[in-house]
C-alpha cells in the first residue's frame, strides 16, 4: 500500500506536468516524452550511460574518461536499462520512481522493527516520507537523489540491526559502498557509523572482530569513486566537484545554513519542531541521537566544504528520509509526557496536511522546472537539428540535452565537459578564444546569465533564434537561451 501511496504521488506530479506544459497551448518538442526530466543534468547521465552501455568508457564524449558526473552507480543502472530501450532518459525517470516507491517501506520498516514504534505511528512517518516534497520530486527527477535517499535509509536500518546484535555486518558496508558510487556525501555518513561503532567497542558494547573484513568490501566497492579521478585527472577529487566549487574553508557559509534551515521549515515545521525535541532529549535515544547527527551534521560539513544552492539543495536530499523517521520516532514519548490524549488526532493530522500542502506546491515547481526545459533545451535541440551544417561547430552553456539528442561533438563553455575550458573561467575572453580555436561557430548560451560573455563579443555574433519559458521560471537560468552564429566575415574572429 505504500508504495502504490508513493505511485500515486508520481502519477499526481505527472498529470500536473502536462498540465502546465500544454498550458498556453505551447508549441512541443519532438523529442519530448510524456513524462520529462526537470533538469538538464539527466541527460548527462543519459550521455554517460549510452557511452558506457555502447563500450565507449566513462565519459560524456566516446572514448574519452571524464569525471564530470559523480555518481556511477547511477550511470551502471541506467546502462543497464538501456538493454531494453534507448530512450535513456525515460530509464532514469523509472529509476528514480522505483528508488522513491521503497522508501517509505524503508521508513515504516525501520520505525517499527528499530525504533519499536506502533503500527499507526510507523504508518504515519512511511506517509510522512511519501509526502516529504523534495522526495517527490526527486522520485520523478530522473536524478540520483532518490537512489542516494534510499541507500543512506539502507545504511541506518544494517548498522541499526547489527549494532542490535553486537556485531558488525558486511550488509553495512555494501550499502555505504554504494552510497559512494552514488553521492561524495556518503563519505560523511560512512564517518559517523564508523565512529559509533568504535564507540560502541570501546565501551565494549561491540564485537569488531569482522572489521577488517567489512572494511575490505567497503573499500572494493567503492573503490571507483578513487580511481576514475585518479585515472582520468590524477586527482581525487571528482572534475564536477571542482566546477562546482568544492573545497574546504575555515569559515562555514552561513547564507547555505540559512538555506538549509528554510528547506527544513518548509518540509514540515511540524517534523523540525520534532527534531528539536529529539535534540532537548539527545541522551534518551541512541538511534534518535545518531539520525540527528547525520540530518544536522551533513549539511554544517557541506557549509565548510562544498555548499550548494542549486537544483533546491538537492545535494542535502539524502538525509530527507531520516527526519519522518528520527521525528515520529520521539512522538509518543512528547504526547506522553505533555499528555496530550485529546489532542493526539489534531497533531497527527496537521503533521500529514503540512506534508500534503508542501508536496502540492512541488508538483507545480517540479512541472515548471519540466516545462523549463522543454520551452529551452528540448527546442533547440529540434531546431538545431533542423539547421547544423555539417561544417557547423556548436557552443553551449547548457550541454546535457544538446550533447545527449544530437550526437555531435559540443564544446562546453563552463568546462564541464570540456575541461581546458575550466581554467579559463575567470577570464571569459580566454574562454571565447578557447571556444574558437576549437572551431566553435554556433553558440547556444543565456545572455543575463553570463552577461560579460556576450557583452564583449557581441559583435562578433549574429542572432539565429532564441527560445523564452513561460514564467515562472524554476531554475537558475535565464527566461531566454539564444543561439548566435558567428559572423562570416573574412577574418572569421
Amino acid at each position: 500500500m505504500l508504495a502504490l501511496g508513493a505511485l500515486g504521488v508520481c502519477v499526481w506530479f505527472a498529470i500536473t506536468q502536462q498540465y502546465l506544459l500544454h498550458e498556453g497551448n505551447a508549441s512541443e518538442s519532438s523529442v519530448r516524452t510524456f513524462i520529462s526530466p526537470p533538469l538538464d543534468d539527466v541527460y548527462i547521465h543519459c550521455q554517460y550511460a549510452r557511452n558506457l552501455l555502447s563500450g565507449s568508457g566513462y565519459g560524456f564524449f566516446p572514448h574519452v574518461t571524464l569525471t564530470a558526473d559523480t555518481s556511477p552507480l547511477w550511470v551502471l543502472l541506467i546502462a543497464l536499462g538501456g538493454l531494453f530501450t534507448s530512450r535513456l532518459e525515460l530509464v532514469a525517470i523509472v529509476l528514480s520512481m522505483i528508488c522513491y516507491m521503497l522508501i517509505p517501506i524503508g521508513v515504516y520498516r525501520t520505525a517499527r522493527d528499530q525504533f519499536g514504534l506502533e503500527q499507526r505511528y510507523a504508518a504515519l512517518a512511511a506517509i510522512a516520507a511519501i509526502l516529504t516534497g523534495r522526495l517527490a520530486w526527486s522520485g520523478m527527477s530522473g536524478m540520483e537523489t532518490a537512489l542516494a535517499a534510499l541507500l543512506m535509509l539502507l545504511s541506518v536500518e544494517a548498522h541499526f540491526r547489527s549494532r542490535a546484535k553486537g556485531c558488525i555486518h558486511a550488509r553495512e558496508a555494501v550499502w555505504l559502498g554504494l552510497g559512494m558510487l552514488t553521492r561524495p556525501e556518503f563519505a560523511f555518513a560512512a564517518v559517523v557509523l564508523a565512529s559509533d561503532w568504535i564507540v560502541a567497542a570501546i565501551r565494549r558494547r561491540a564485537d569488531l572482530g569482522d572489521a577488517p573484513l567489512v572494511l575490505f568490501i567497503f573499500i572494493v566497492i567503492s573503490a571507483p569513486v578513487i580511481l576514475l579521478p585518479l585515472v582520468a585527472d590524477g586527482s581525487l577529487m571528482f572534475h564536477s566537484s571542482v566546477v562546482q566549487g568544492a573545497q574546504a574553508s575555515l569559515v562555514p557559509s552561513f547564507d547555505y545554513l540559512w538555506f538549509v534551515f528554510k528547506i527544513l521549515v518548509a518540509n514540515n515545521l511540524l517534523l523540525l519542531a520534532l527534531l528539536g525535541y529529539g535534540v532537548w532529549k539527545i541522551r534518551e535515544n541512541a538511534r534518535v541521537t545518531l539520525l540527528l547527527i547525520i540530518i544536522l551534521g551533513l549539511p554544517l560539513v557541506q557549509a565548510f566544504v562544498a555548499p550548494q544552492f542549486r537544483h533546491h539543495g538537492r545535494y542535502m536530499f539524502l538525509v530527507l528520509p531520516l527526519i519522518p523517521l528520527a521525528g515520529i520516532a520521539v512522538l509518543p514519548d512528547l504526547l506522553m509526557k505533555l499528555r496530550w490524549i485529546k489532542a493526539k488526532p489534531i497533531l497527527l493530522y496537521a503533521i500529514f496536511f503540512a506534508s500534503f500542502f508542501e508536496t502540492t506546491r512541488w508538483s507545480h515547481i517540479a512541472a515548471q522546472s519540466v516545462r523549463n526545459i522543454n520551452d529551452q533545451h528540448l527546442m533547440a535541440v529540434d531546431w538545431l537539428r533542423a539547421n547544423m551544417r555539417p561544417t557547423d561547430t556548436l557552443a553551449v552553456q547548457d550541454v546535457g540535452a544538446m550533447g545527449y539528442y544530437l550526437d555531435k561533438p559540443v564544446i562546453d563553455l563552463t568546462g564541464l565537459v570540456t575541461p581546458a575550458l575550466w581554467p579559463l573561467q575567470h577570464d571569459l575572453d580566454s574562454v571565447w578564444r578557447g571556444a574558437r580555436g576549437k572551431g566553435a561557430n554556433l553558440f547556444v548560451i543565456y545572455n543575463r546569465l553570463n552577461p560579460k560573455f556576450y557583452t564583449m563579443h557581441k559583435d562578433s555574433l549574429v542572432l539565429a533564434t532564441e527560445f523564452r519559458v513561460r514564467l515562472p521560471l524554476a531554475s537558475s537560468a535565464d527566461t531566454v537561451m539564444s543561439v548566435y552564429r558567428l559572423k562570416e566575415t573574412p577574418h572569421g574572429s
